[in-house]
Protein backbone atom coordinates (compact mmCIF):
# COMPACT_ATOMS: atom_id res chain seq x y z
CA UNK A 1 0.00 0.00 0.00
CA UNK A 2 1.39 3.34 -0.98
CA UNK A 3 1.99 5.83 1.74
CA UNK A 4 -0.22 8.99 1.45
CA UNK A 5 1.36 12.51 1.77
CA UNK A 6 -0.47 14.32 4.64
CA UNK A 7 1.00 17.87 3.94
CA UNK A 8 0.44 20.47 1.20
CA UNK A 9 2.04 19.71 -2.14
CA UNK A 10 3.87 22.40 -4.12
CA UNK A 11 1.01 23.15 -6.51
CA UNK A 12 -1.47 23.68 -3.66
CA UNK A 13 0.91 26.01 -1.85
CA UNK A 14 1.48 28.06 -5.01
CA UNK A 15 -2.33 28.31 -5.51
CA UNK A 16 -2.96 29.65 -1.98
CA UNK A 17 -0.19 32.22 -2.32
CA UNK A 18 -1.57 33.46 -5.66
CA UNK A 19 -5.09 33.77 -4.18
CA UNK A 20 -3.75 35.77 -1.21
CA UNK A 21 -1.76 38.07 -3.51
CA UNK A 22 -4.82 38.67 -5.70
CA UNK A 23 -7.08 39.50 -2.71
CA UNK A 24 -4.59 41.88 -1.11
CA UNK A 25 -3.97 43.56 -4.45
CA UNK A 26 -7.72 43.94 -5.12
CA UNK A 27 -8.29 45.40 -1.68
CA UNK A 28 -5.48 47.92 -2.20
CA UNK A 29 -6.77 48.90 -5.64
CA UNK A 30 -10.37 49.27 -4.35
CA UNK A 31 -9.31 51.52 -1.48
CA UNK A 32 -7.42 53.75 -3.86
CA UNK A 33 -10.25 54.05 -6.38
CA UNK A 34 -13.21 54.28 -3.90
CA UNK A 35 -15.26 57.57 -4.22
CA UNK A 36 -15.34 59.96 -1.17
CA UNK A 37 -18.41 59.22 1.06
CA UNK A 38 -21.18 61.88 1.10
CA UNK A 39 -21.89 63.20 4.72
CA UNK A 40 -25.32 62.06 5.91
CA UNK A 41 -27.61 63.69 8.63
CA UNK A 42 -27.69 61.57 11.72
CA UNK A 43 -31.15 60.22 12.45
CA UNK A 44 -32.26 58.43 15.55
CA UNK A 45 -33.07 54.84 14.76
CA UNK A 46 -36.30 53.55 16.20
CA UNK A 47 -35.85 50.04 17.41
CA UNK A 48 -38.84 47.86 17.91
CA UNK A 49 -38.00 46.42 21.31
CA UNK A 50 -39.74 43.15 22.03
CA UNK A 51 -42.44 43.72 24.69
CA UNK A 52 -42.85 47.44 23.91
CA UNK A 53 -46.48 48.75 23.98
CA UNK A 54 -45.97 50.77 20.77
CA UNK A 55 -45.26 49.36 17.35
CA UNK A 56 -42.96 51.00 14.86
CA UNK A 57 -46.00 52.27 12.92
CA UNK A 58 -47.50 53.85 16.06
CA UNK A 59 -44.26 55.60 16.95
CA UNK A 60 -44.03 56.93 13.40
CA UNK A 61 -47.62 58.27 13.60
CA UNK A 62 -46.89 59.97 16.93
CA UNK A 63 -43.81 61.68 15.51
CA UNK A 64 -45.85 62.89 12.55
CA UNK A 65 -48.55 64.30 14.84
CA UNK A 66 -45.92 66.17 16.85
CA UNK A 67 -44.66 67.80 13.69
CA UNK A 68 -48.22 68.98 12.90
CA UNK A 69 -48.87 70.20 16.49
CA UNK A 70 -45.69 72.27 16.46
CA UNK A 71 -47.43 74.55 13.99
CA UNK A 72 -50.67 74.82 16.03
CA UNK A 73 -51.75 77.91 18.06
CA UNK A 74 -50.29 77.96 21.57
CA UNK A 75 -52.14 80.38 23.94
CA UNK A 76 -50.10 82.86 25.92
CA UNK A 77 -50.93 84.50 29.24
CA UNK A 78 -50.19 88.21 29.69
CA UNK A 79 -50.46 90.15 32.95
CA UNK A 80 -51.30 93.79 33.55
CA UNK A 81 -51.37 95.25 37.04
CA UNK A 82 -51.35 98.36 39.20
CA UNK A 83 -51.09 98.94 42.96
CA UNK A 84 -54.50 97.39 43.66
CA UNK A 85 -55.32 94.90 40.92
CA UNK A 86 -53.53 92.19 38.94
CA UNK A 87 -55.21 90.83 35.78
CA UNK A 88 -54.04 87.95 33.60
CA UNK A 89 -55.47 87.47 30.09
CA UNK A 90 -55.14 84.58 27.64
CA UNK A 91 -54.54 85.19 23.95
CA UNK A 92 -57.12 82.47 23.28
CA UNK A 93 -60.35 84.47 23.16
CA UNK A 94 -58.84 87.44 25.05
CA UNK A 95 -60.29 85.83 28.18
CA UNK A 96 -59.62 87.06 31.72
CA UNK A 97 -58.26 83.92 33.39
CA UNK A 98 -57.08 85.35 36.73
CA UNK A 99 -57.85 88.47 38.75
CA UNK A 100 -56.16 89.09 42.08
CA UNK A 101 -57.45 91.81 44.41
CA UNK A 102 -54.30 92.99 46.15
CA UNK A 103 -54.20 93.74 49.86
CA UNK A 104 -56.87 91.19 50.76
CA UNK A 105 -56.69 87.57 51.87
CA UNK A 106 -59.23 84.81 52.31
CA UNK A 107 -60.16 83.43 55.73
CA UNK A 108 -57.43 80.79 55.33
CA UNK A 109 -54.73 83.36 54.40
CA UNK A 110 -54.75 82.79 50.62
CA UNK A 111 -54.80 85.55 48.00
CA UNK A 112 -58.25 86.79 47.03
CA UNK A 113 -58.61 85.61 43.41
CA UNK A 114 -62.05 86.72 42.27
CA UNK A 115 -61.25 85.03 38.92
CA UNK A 116 -59.03 81.97 38.78
CA UNK A 117 -59.87 79.88 35.69
CA UNK A 118 -63.46 79.80 36.92
CA UNK A 119 -65.38 81.88 34.40
CA UNK A 120 -66.63 82.16 30.86
CA UNK A 121 -66.96 85.71 29.52
CA UNK A 122 -67.99 85.54 25.87
CA UNK A 123 -69.19 88.11 23.36
CA UNK A 124 -70.92 87.08 20.13
CA UNK A 125 -71.70 89.47 17.31
CA UNK A 126 -74.39 88.78 14.70
CA UNK A 127 -73.00 86.45 12.05
CA UNK A 128 -69.61 86.20 13.77
CA UNK A 129 -67.78 83.51 15.71
CA UNK A 130 -67.76 83.81 19.50
CA UNK A 131 -64.92 85.85 20.96
CA UNK A 132 -63.70 82.88 23.03
CA UNK A 133 -62.80 80.94 19.83
CA UNK A 134 -60.55 83.62 18.34
CA UNK A 135 -56.76 83.26 18.39
CA UNK A 136 -55.03 86.53 19.25
CA UNK A 137 -51.49 87.80 19.09
CA UNK A 138 -50.07 90.49 21.36
CA UNK A 139 -49.72 93.77 19.48
CA UNK A 140 -48.45 95.91 22.36
CA UNK A 141 -48.11 95.66 26.12
CA UNK A 142 -46.87 97.59 29.12
CA UNK A 143 -47.41 97.36 32.87
CA UNK A 144 -51.02 98.62 32.84
CA UNK A 145 -52.26 98.11 29.26
CA UNK A 146 -52.55 95.39 26.65
CA UNK A 147 -53.58 95.22 22.98
CA UNK A 148 -54.36 91.90 21.22
CA UNK A 149 -55.46 91.24 17.65
CA UNK A 150 -56.25 88.31 15.39
CA UNK A 151 -56.20 90.47 12.27
CA UNK A 152 -59.95 91.09 12.21
CA UNK A 153 -60.79 91.72 15.89
CA UNK A 154 -58.84 93.84 18.36
CA UNK A 155 -59.12 93.82 22.17
CA UNK A 156 -57.69 96.59 24.36
CA UNK A 157 -57.29 96.40 28.15
CA UNK A 158 -56.33 99.42 30.25
CA UNK A 159 -55.81 99.92 33.98
CA UNK A 160 -55.25 103.14 35.87
CA UNK A 161 -52.19 103.61 38.05
CA UNK A 162 -54.38 102.79 41.04
CA UNK A 163 -57.90 101.54 41.64
CA UNK A 164 -59.98 98.51 40.81
CA UNK A 165 -61.52 99.68 37.51
CA UNK A 166 -60.38 98.38 34.12
CA UNK A 167 -61.51 99.25 30.60
CA UNK A 168 -62.06 96.42 28.12
CA UNK A 169 -62.77 97.38 24.49
CA UNK A 170 -63.54 95.08 21.55
CA UNK A 171 -63.14 96.53 18.03
CA UNK A 172 -63.64 95.16 14.55
CA UNK A 173 -65.95 95.01 11.56
CA UNK A 174 -69.20 93.07 11.71
CA UNK A 175 -70.50 91.09 8.75
CA UNK A 176 -74.14 91.51 9.81
CA UNK A 177 -76.24 94.12 11.60
CA UNK A 178 -77.66 93.57 15.07
CA UNK A 179 -76.92 93.72 18.78
CA UNK A 180 -74.05 91.72 20.32
CA UNK A 181 -74.77 89.26 23.11
CA UNK A 182 -72.80 88.54 26.26
CA UNK A 183 -72.74 85.17 28.01
CA UNK A 184 -71.19 85.42 31.48
CA UNK A 185 -70.81 82.56 33.93
CA UNK A 186 -68.61 82.35 37.01
CA UNK A 187 -68.18 79.94 39.90
CA UNK A 188 -67.51 81.96 43.05
CA UNK A 189 -65.18 80.27 45.49
CA UNK A 190 -65.27 80.76 49.24
CA UNK A 191 -63.36 83.66 50.81
CA UNK A 192 -65.00 83.98 54.27
CA UNK A 193 -65.13 81.80 57.40
CA UNK A 194 -68.91 81.82 57.62
CA UNK A 195 -70.01 80.03 54.44
CA UNK A 196 -73.74 80.32 55.24
CA UNK A 197 -73.56 84.10 55.61
CA UNK A 198 -71.35 84.43 52.56
CA UNK A 199 -74.00 82.65 50.51
CA UNK A 200 -76.77 84.86 51.95
CA UNK A 201 -74.93 88.08 51.08
CA UNK A 202 -73.75 86.90 47.63
CA UNK A 203 -76.13 87.66 44.78
CA UNK A 204 -76.68 89.48 41.49
CA UNK A 205 -77.18 93.23 41.66
CA UNK A 206 -78.15 95.46 38.74
CA UNK A 207 -79.13 99.05 38.00
CA UNK A 208 -82.48 99.35 36.24
CA UNK A 209 -82.36 101.79 33.33
CA UNK A 210 -85.98 102.90 33.62
CA UNK A 211 -85.92 104.33 37.16
CA UNK A 212 -82.23 104.17 38.11
CA UNK A 213 -82.88 101.92 41.13
CA UNK A 214 -80.32 99.31 42.11
CA UNK A 215 -81.98 95.98 42.84
CA UNK A 216 -80.83 92.54 43.97
CA UNK A 217 -81.88 88.96 43.62
CA UNK A 218 -82.88 87.44 46.96
CA UNK A 219 -79.43 86.01 47.70
CA UNK A 220 -80.51 83.50 50.33
CA UNK A 221 -80.72 80.56 47.97
CA UNK A 222 -80.38 79.66 44.36
CA UNK A 223 -82.48 81.98 42.23
CA UNK A 224 -84.33 80.75 39.17
CA UNK A 225 -83.56 82.50 35.91
CA UNK A 226 -85.09 85.95 35.98
CA UNK A 227 -85.52 88.52 33.22
CA UNK A 228 -84.47 91.86 34.70
CA UNK A 229 -85.10 93.95 31.58
CA UNK A 230 -82.91 96.83 30.48
CA UNK A 231 -80.11 97.53 32.97
CA UNK A 232 -77.07 99.80 33.06
CA UNK A 233 -74.76 97.21 34.59
CA UNK A 234 -74.64 93.74 36.11
CA UNK A 235 -72.77 92.94 39.32
CA UNK A 236 -71.83 89.53 40.67
CA UNK A 237 -71.65 90.49 44.33
CA UNK A 238 -69.76 88.04 46.55
CA UNK A 239 -70.32 89.30 50.12
CA UNK A 240 -67.27 91.59 50.49
CA UNK A 241 -66.17 91.69 46.82
CA UNK A 242 -67.87 92.51 43.53
CA UNK A 243 -67.30 91.86 39.84
CA UNK A 244 -69.21 94.52 37.87
CA UNK A 245 -69.56 94.60 34.06
CA UNK A 246 -70.74 97.93 32.67
CA UNK A 247 -71.08 98.43 28.87
CA UNK A 248 -71.00 102.08 27.87
CA UNK A 249 -74.59 101.84 26.54
CA UNK A 250 -75.80 99.29 29.08
CA UNK A 251 -77.82 96.16 28.32
CA UNK A 252 -81.15 96.24 26.50
CA UNK A 253 -82.16 92.95 28.14
CA UNK A 254 -80.64 90.54 30.65
CA UNK A 255 -81.50 87.18 32.15
CA UNK A 256 -79.70 86.27 35.39
CA UNK A 257 -79.64 83.30 37.74
CA UNK A 258 -77.66 81.96 40.69
CA UNK A 259 -77.21 78.48 42.15
CA UNK A 260 -75.99 77.94 45.72
CA UNK A 261 -73.11 75.64 46.51
CA UNK A 262 -73.93 72.46 48.39
CA UNK A 263 -73.23 71.45 51.98
CA UNK A 264 -71.07 68.64 50.61
CA UNK A 265 -68.75 71.14 48.90
CA UNK A 266 -68.34 74.26 51.02
CA UNK A 267 -65.60 75.62 48.76
CA UNK A 268 -68.24 76.91 46.30
CA UNK A 269 -70.35 79.89 47.32
CA UNK A 270 -72.48 80.35 44.21
CA UNK A 271 -72.55 79.84 40.48
CA UNK A 272 -73.59 83.01 38.63
CA UNK A 273 -75.04 82.86 35.12
CA UNK A 274 -76.30 85.61 32.83
CA UNK A 275 -77.29 86.07 29.20
CA UNK A 276 -77.49 89.71 28.19
CA UNK A 277 -77.97 91.73 25.00
CA UNK A 278 -75.95 94.91 24.64
CA UNK A 279 -77.91 98.09 24.09
CA UNK A 280 -75.74 98.93 21.06
CA UNK A 281 -76.29 97.94 17.44
CA UNK A 282 -73.35 97.13 15.16
CA UNK A 283 -73.22 97.35 11.38
CA UNK A 284 -69.79 97.38 9.84
CA UNK A 285 -67.01 98.92 11.90
CA UNK A 286 -67.77 98.80 15.62
CA UNK A 287 -66.29 99.51 19.04
CA UNK A 288 -67.70 97.93 22.21
CA UNK A 289 -66.29 99.61 25.33
CA UNK A 290 -66.82 98.09 28.80
CA UNK A 291 -65.91 99.26 32.29
CA UNK A 292 -65.08 96.37 34.60
CA UNK A 293 -64.83 96.67 38.38
CA UNK A 294 -63.11 93.90 40.31
CA UNK A 295 -62.64 94.96 43.90
CA UNK A 296 -63.88 95.27 47.49
CA UNK A 297 -67.39 96.30 48.52
CA UNK A 298 -66.07 99.38 50.28
CA UNK A 299 -68.71 102.11 50.28
CA UNK A 300 -66.46 105.12 49.65
CA UNK A 301 -64.37 103.27 47.05
CA UNK A 302 -67.45 102.28 45.04
CA UNK A 303 -69.06 105.71 45.43
CA UNK A 304 -66.11 107.54 43.83
CA UNK A 305 -66.94 106.04 40.42
CA UNK A 306 -70.29 107.90 40.43
CA UNK A 307 -72.23 105.02 38.84
CA UNK A 308 -74.22 103.92 41.92
CA UNK A 309 -71.87 100.97 42.34
CA UNK A 310 -71.96 101.58 46.11
CA UNK A 311 -75.59 100.46 46.14
CA UNK A 312 -74.53 96.84 45.62
CA UNK A 313 -74.00 97.07 49.40
CA UNK A 314 -77.53 96.35 50.54
CA UNK A 315 -78.38 98.38 53.66
CA UNK A 316 -82.03 97.43 53.42
CA UNK A 317 -85.05 99.04 51.83
CA UNK A 318 -86.85 102.28 52.65
CA UNK A 319 -85.99 104.06 55.87
CA UNK A 320 -83.55 101.31 56.91
CA UNK A 321 -81.37 101.90 53.85
CA UNK A 322 -81.59 105.66 54.28
CA UNK A 323 -80.42 105.45 57.91
CA UNK A 324 -77.62 103.06 56.93
CA UNK A 325 -76.26 105.22 54.10
CA UNK A 326 -77.17 108.65 55.49
CA UNK A 327 -76.44 108.26 59.22
CA UNK A 328 -74.53 105.11 60.15
CA UNK A 329 -71.91 105.16 57.35
CA UNK A 330 -70.96 108.87 57.85
CA UNK A 331 -70.64 108.42 61.64
CA UNK A 332 -68.59 105.24 61.17
CA UNK A 333 -66.27 106.86 58.58
CA UNK A 334 -65.84 109.94 60.78
CA UNK A 335 -64.76 107.87 63.78
CA UNK A 336 -62.59 105.65 61.57
CA UNK A 337 -60.66 108.75 60.50
CA UNK A 338 -59.25 109.14 64.01
CA UNK A 339 -57.48 105.78 63.76
CA UNK A 340 -59.39 104.25 66.66
CA UNK A 341 -59.77 100.51 67.14
CA UNK A 342 -63.01 99.17 65.72
CA UNK A 343 -64.14 97.88 69.11
CA UNK A 344 -63.86 101.44 70.45
CA UNK A 345 -65.58 102.87 67.34
CA UNK A 346 -68.59 100.61 67.92
CA UNK A 347 -68.74 101.67 71.59
CA UNK A 348 -68.69 105.37 70.65
CA UNK A 349 -71.41 104.79 68.03
CA UNK A 350 -73.61 103.25 70.75
CA UNK A 351 -73.02 106.25 73.03
CA UNK A 352 -73.78 108.74 70.23
CA UNK A 353 -77.04 107.03 69.24
CA UNK A 354 -78.15 106.51 72.84
CA UNK A 355 -77.27 110.12 73.66
CA UNK A 356 -79.37 111.37 70.74
CA UNK A 357 -82.25 109.21 71.96
CA UNK A 358 -81.93 110.22 75.63
CA UNK A 359 -84.68 112.95 75.65
CA UNK A 360 -87.22 110.44 74.32
CA UNK A 361 -85.92 107.78 76.69
CA UNK A 362 -86.28 110.06 79.72
CA UNK A 363 -89.80 111.10 78.68
CA UNK A 364 -90.69 107.43 78.24
CA UNK A 365 -89.49 106.50 81.71
CA UNK A 366 -91.39 109.41 83.27
CA UNK A 367 -94.54 108.19 81.52
CA UNK A 368 -93.88 104.68 82.82
CA UNK A 369 -93.40 106.12 86.34
CA UNK A 370 -96.78 107.84 86.12
CA UNK A 371 -98.37 104.60 85.04
CA UNK A 372 -96.70 102.85 87.93
CA UNK A 373 -98.01 105.26 90.61
CA UNK A 374 -101.49 105.02 89.05
CA UNK A 375 -101.51 101.24 89.29
CA UNK A 376 -103.46 101.11 92.59
CA UNK A 377 -106.25 103.20 91.08
CA UNK A 378 -106.20 101.10 87.90
CA UNK A 379 -106.64 97.99 90.06
CA UNK A 380 -109.66 99.63 91.72
CA UNK A 381 -111.24 100.26 88.32
CA UNK A 382 -110.67 96.60 87.42
CA UNK A 383 -112.47 95.53 90.60
CA UNK A 384 -115.30 98.00 89.99
CA UNK A 385 -116.06 97.12 86.36
CA UNK A 386 -114.57 93.63 86.03
CA UNK A 387 -115.43 91.94 82.73
CA UNK A 388 -119.08 93.01 82.78
CA UNK A 389 -118.61 96.48 81.38
CA UNK A 390 -115.38 96.70 79.39
CA UNK A 391 -116.44 99.91 77.65
CA UNK A 392 -117.16 101.65 80.96
CA UNK A 393 -113.83 100.45 82.32
CA UNK A 394 -112.02 101.78 79.25
CA UNK A 395 -113.71 105.17 79.52
CA UNK A 396 -112.88 105.43 83.22
CA UNK A 397 -109.26 104.41 82.54
CA UNK A 398 -108.87 107.05 79.81
CA UNK A 399 -110.36 109.66 82.12
CA UNK A 400 -107.83 108.69 84.79
CA UNK A 401 -104.97 109.00 82.31
CA UNK A 402 -106.28 112.36 81.13
CA UNK A 403 -106.59 113.77 84.64
CA UNK A 404 -103.11 112.55 85.59
CA UNK A 405 -101.49 113.71 82.35
CA UNK A 406 -100.22 110.18 81.63
CA UNK A 407 -99.79 108.66 78.20
CA UNK A 408 -100.13 104.85 78.13
CA UNK A 409 -98.26 104.79 74.80
CA UNK A 410 -95.39 106.96 76.08
CA UNK A 411 -93.18 103.94 76.80
CA UNK A 412 -93.56 102.67 73.23
CA UNK A 413 -92.25 105.79 71.49
CA UNK A 414 -88.50 105.22 72.11
CA UNK A 415 -88.88 101.58 71.08
CA UNK A 416 -90.60 102.55 67.83
CA UNK A 417 -87.95 105.17 67.08
CA UNK A 418 -85.08 102.79 67.83
CA UNK A 419 -86.42 99.94 65.70
CA UNK A 420 -85.26 101.41 62.35
CA UNK A 421 -81.81 102.02 63.87
CA UNK A 422 -81.58 98.44 65.13
CA UNK A 423 -82.56 97.09 61.70
CA UNK A 424 -80.11 99.47 59.99
CA UNK A 425 -77.33 98.11 62.20
CA UNK A 426 -78.48 94.58 61.40
CA UNK A 427 -77.74 95.33 57.73
CA UNK A 428 -74.67 97.54 58.27
CA UNK A 429 -72.34 95.26 60.23
CA UNK A 430 -72.56 92.15 57.98
CA UNK A 431 -71.82 94.39 54.97
CA UNK A 432 -68.88 96.35 56.45
CA UNK A 433 -65.63 95.23 54.85
CA UNK A 434 -63.85 97.63 57.22
CA UNK A 435 -64.37 95.09 60.02
CA UNK A 436 -62.95 92.23 57.93
CA UNK A 437 -59.89 90.81 59.66
CA UNK A 438 -60.09 93.32 62.51
CA UNK A 439 -59.74 91.77 65.98
CA UNK A 440 -61.14 92.86 69.33
CA UNK A 441 -60.74 91.00 72.63
CA UNK A 442 -61.24 87.30 71.82
CA UNK A 443 -62.85 87.99 68.42
CA UNK A 444 -60.20 87.59 65.72
CA UNK A 445 -62.45 88.94 62.96
CA UNK A 446 -65.34 91.31 63.73
CA UNK A 447 -66.89 90.67 60.30
CA UNK A 448 -67.74 87.07 61.20
CA UNK A 449 -68.72 85.10 64.29
CA UNK A 450 -66.39 84.78 67.29
CA UNK A 451 -65.98 81.05 67.84
CA UNK A 452 -64.27 80.80 71.20
CA UNK A 453 -65.67 77.27 71.45
CA UNK A 454 -66.24 75.08 68.37
CA UNK A 455 -66.47 71.41 67.39
CA UNK A 456 -66.39 69.34 64.20
CA UNK A 457 -68.97 66.66 64.96
CA UNK A 458 -72.37 67.16 63.34
CA UNK A 459 -75.10 67.13 65.99
CA UNK A 460 -78.55 66.59 64.46
CA UNK A 461 -80.88 69.60 64.71
CA UNK A 462 -78.44 71.58 66.91
CA UNK A 463 -75.80 71.91 64.19
CA UNK A 464 -78.45 72.90 61.64
CA UNK A 465 -80.16 75.50 63.85
CA UNK A 466 -77.31 76.73 66.01
CA UNK A 467 -74.08 75.78 64.27
CA UNK A 468 -70.91 74.02 65.41
CA UNK A 469 -69.64 76.84 67.59
CA UNK A 470 -70.61 79.09 70.49
CA UNK A 471 -70.38 82.85 69.97
CA UNK A 472 -69.52 84.55 73.27
CA UNK A 473 -70.74 87.97 72.14
CA UNK A 474 -74.07 86.39 71.17
CA UNK A 475 -74.36 84.84 74.65
CA UNK A 476 -73.56 88.20 76.25
CA UNK A 477 -76.16 89.90 74.05
CA UNK A 478 -78.77 87.29 75.03
CA UNK A 479 -78.03 87.58 78.77
CA UNK A 480 -78.12 91.39 78.70
CA UNK A 481 -81.42 91.35 76.75
CA UNK A 482 -83.01 89.08 79.35
CA UNK A 483 -81.70 91.34 82.14
CA UNK A 484 -83.06 94.43 80.39
CA UNK A 485 -86.43 92.72 79.83
CA UNK A 486 -86.70 91.80 83.51
CA UNK A 487 -85.90 95.30 84.69
CA UNK A 488 -88.27 96.85 82.17
CA UNK A 489 -91.12 94.65 83.37
CA UNK A 490 -90.42 95.61 86.97
CA UNK A 491 -90.67 99.30 86.06
CA UNK A 492 -93.79 98.92 83.93
CA UNK A 493 -97.19 98.49 85.60
CA UNK A 494 -99.02 95.25 84.81
CA UNK A 495 -102.44 96.10 83.47
CA UNK A 496 -105.05 93.85 81.91
CA UNK A 497 -105.80 90.19 82.25
CA UNK A 498 -103.34 88.29 84.47
CA UNK A 499 -103.22 85.30 82.14
CA UNK A 500 -102.51 87.52 79.13
CA UNK A 501 -99.77 89.35 81.01
CA UNK A 502 -98.13 86.05 81.94
CA UNK A 503 -98.17 84.93 78.31
CA UNK A 504 -96.66 88.25 77.28
CA UNK A 505 -93.87 87.86 79.85
CA UNK A 506 -93.08 84.37 78.55
CA UNK A 507 -92.88 85.71 74.99
CA UNK A 508 -90.57 88.53 76.12
CA UNK A 509 -88.16 85.99 77.62
CA UNK A 510 -88.38 83.51 74.73
CA UNK A 511 -87.54 86.14 72.08
CA UNK A 512 -83.91 86.66 73.25
CA UNK A 513 -83.37 82.89 73.19
CA UNK A 514 -84.67 82.73 69.62
CA UNK A 515 -82.32 85.54 68.58
CA UNK A 516 -79.45 83.67 70.22
CA UNK A 517 -79.95 80.86 67.67
CA UNK A 518 -80.41 83.26 64.76
CA UNK A 519 -77.42 85.52 65.51
CA UNK A 520 -74.92 82.85 66.59
CA UNK A 521 -73.38 82.82 63.08
CA UNK A 522 -73.66 86.58 62.48
CA UNK A 523 -70.70 88.99 62.73
CA UNK A 524 -69.20 89.54 66.15
CA UNK A 525 -69.35 93.30 65.46
CA UNK A 526 -73.16 93.13 65.29
CA UNK A 527 -73.71 91.11 68.47
CA UNK A 528 -71.09 93.23 70.26
CA UNK A 529 -73.06 96.35 69.26
CA UNK A 530 -76.35 94.88 70.53
CA UNK A 531 -74.66 93.84 73.79
CA UNK A 532 -73.27 97.35 74.36
CA UNK A 533 -76.64 98.89 73.44
CA UNK A 534 -78.36 96.75 76.09
CA UNK A 535 -75.79 97.63 78.75
CA UNK A 536 -75.99 101.37 78.05
CA UNK A 537 -79.81 101.24 78.02
CA UNK A 538 -79.77 99.28 81.27
CA UNK A 539 -77.46 101.90 82.84
CA UNK A 540 -79.66 104.78 81.68
CA UNK A 541 -82.75 103.02 82.95
CA UNK A 542 -81.17 102.37 86.33
CA UNK A 543 -79.97 105.99 86.61
CA UNK A 544 -83.38 107.44 85.71
CA UNK A 545 -85.09 105.00 88.07
CA UNK A 546 -82.94 106.30 90.91
CA UNK A 547 -83.61 109.92 89.98
CA UNK A 548 -87.39 109.62 89.59
CA UNK A 549 -89.38 110.07 92.81
CA UNK A 550 -92.71 108.23 92.63
CA UNK A 551 -94.15 110.23 95.55
CA UNK A 552 -93.27 113.52 93.86
CA UNK A 553 -94.95 112.36 90.66
CA UNK A 554 -98.04 111.30 92.60
CA UNK A 555 -98.15 114.70 94.30
CA UNK A 556 -98.03 116.44 90.91
CA UNK A 557 -100.84 114.19 89.65
CA UNK A 558 -103.00 115.06 92.68
CA UNK A 559 -102.26 118.75 92.23
CA UNK A 560 -103.27 118.56 88.59
CA UNK A 561 -106.48 116.81 89.51
CA UNK A 562 -107.32 119.59 91.94
CA UNK A 563 -107.14 122.16 89.16
CA UNK A 564 -110.38 123.13 87.42
CA UNK A 565 -111.20 120.77 84.59
CA UNK A 566 -110.85 122.11 81.09
CA UNK A 567 -113.38 121.04 78.57
CA UNK A 568 -110.82 121.06 75.81
CA UNK A 569 -109.53 117.63 74.94
CA UNK A 570 -106.95 116.36 72.48
CA UNK A 571 -107.91 115.15 69.03
CA UNK A 572 -106.70 111.67 69.96
CA UNK A 573 -108.95 111.56 73.03
CA UNK A 574 -111.88 112.92 71.02
CA UNK A 575 -111.44 110.22 68.36
CA UNK A 576 -111.10 107.54 71.03
CA UNK A 577 -114.31 108.65 72.78
CA UNK A 578 -116.12 108.78 69.43
CA UNK A 579 -114.98 105.22 68.69
CA UNK A 580 -116.23 104.11 72.10
CA UNK A 581 -119.57 105.84 71.57
CA UNK A 582 -119.93 104.16 68.17
CA UNK A 583 -119.11 100.76 69.68
CA UNK A 584 -121.78 101.25 72.37
CA UNK A 585 -124.31 102.24 69.70
CA UNK A 586 -123.50 99.16 67.57
CA UNK A 587 -123.74 96.90 70.61
CA UNK A 588 -127.17 98.35 71.52
CA UNK A 589 -128.43 97.82 67.99
CA UNK A 590 -127.29 94.18 67.99
CA UNK A 591 -129.13 93.57 71.28
CA UNK A 592 -132.34 95.01 69.86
Amino acid sequence: MENQNSGFDRNQLIGFVLIAVIMVGFGWWQSKNMPEPVPQETTEEVVDVPGSSETTEEVTATLAAEVVDSNAFVPQEITVENEDLKLTYSTLGAQLVRAQIKGYQTYDSAEVMIVNNNQVWDIKLPGEAALSTKEFNVVSQNATSLVMSDGATQVEVNLGETGFLASYTVKGTSSAAGKPELFWERTAYRTEKGISNERIYSTYAYKVQEDGDVENLSGRGGDDAEDVGAVNWLAQKQHFFSYIVHPSEGFSAANVATVNGTDEDESIVKVYTSNATLNQSVNGAYSLPFSVYLGPNHYQTLKQYDQDYEKVINFGWGIFGWIGRGVVVPIFNWLEGYGLSYGLIILIMVLIIKGAMSPLTFASYRSMAKMRVLKPELDKLTEKFGDKDPVGKQQATMALYRDAGANPLGGCIPVLVQMPILFAMFRFFPASIELRGESFLWATDLSTYDALISWDAHIPILSSLYGNHISIFTLLMTGSTILYTRMNQQMSPSTGNAAQMKQMQIIMYVMPLMFMFVLNSYPAGLTYYYFLSNIVTFGMQWGIRKSVDDEAILAKIEAKRAQPKKKKQSKFQARLEEMQRQQNLNRSQRRK
